[in-house]
C-alpha cells in the first residue's frame, strides 16, 4: 500500500522545486533541522520539531518536475520506503503530488505517517504562499 497526498500551491513549479530541494528552505517548512545535501546519490538528515529523525538518500531529481528519495533510516518501519514527489502546472500554480510506500496495511506507523505527510504539505503550501522561502 502506498500513501498518496496532493495539494495545490499558488506558486510556479520552479519556486516549489526550490523549496523542496534547498535544505535551508526545507528546514522552514518542515519546522525542524535539516543537514546534508539534496542531490542524486547524496543523503540528508531531517530532525522534525517533535524529535523524529530521518535519513534520506536522493535517487533522482528532474528539475521543476520530480524528486525520488529513499528513506535510509527513521522511526518504526520508515527505512526502505520510497518517496516520489511530482510537480505539475495546475490553474495558476502547482500541483504537488506525493507518494510514499510500500506500507503494510496493519503497520501501526501508517496512520501517523499519513497524518505527518498531510501536515508537512500544508506547511509547505503556507510557507511558499506567504513568501517565507526565497527563489
Amino acid at each position: 500500500m502506498r500513501l498518496h497526498h496532493a495539494i495545490e500551491v499558488n506558486a510556479p513549479r520552479e519556486k516549489v522545486y526550490q523549496a523542496l530541494t534547498d535544505i535551508r528552505q526545507m528546514a522552514i517548512w518542515h519546522k525542524g533541522c535539516v543537514s546534508g545535501e539534496i542531490a542524486p546519490g547524496a543523503e540528508f538528515h531531517l530532525q522534525t520539531e517533535n524529535g523524529l529523525d530521518f535519513g534520506w538518500r536522493t535517487e533522482n531529481l528532474v528539475a521543476n518536475r520530480e524528486l525520488r528519495q529513499l528513506c535510509v533510516n527513521g522511526p518504526g518501519s520508515s527505512a526502505g520506503k520510497r518517496l516520489l514527489i511530482s510537480l505539475e502546472d495546475k490553474n495558476n500554480g502547482t500541483l504537488i503530488a506525493l507518494s510514499d510506500g510500500e506500507w503494510r496495511e496493519d503497520d501501526p506507523h501508517l496512520p501517523l505517517c499519513n497524518t505527518h505527510w498531510a501536515g508537512v504539505l500544508h506547511n509547505l503550501k503556507t510557507v511558499i504562499e506567504n513568501r517565507e522561502v526565497t527563489e
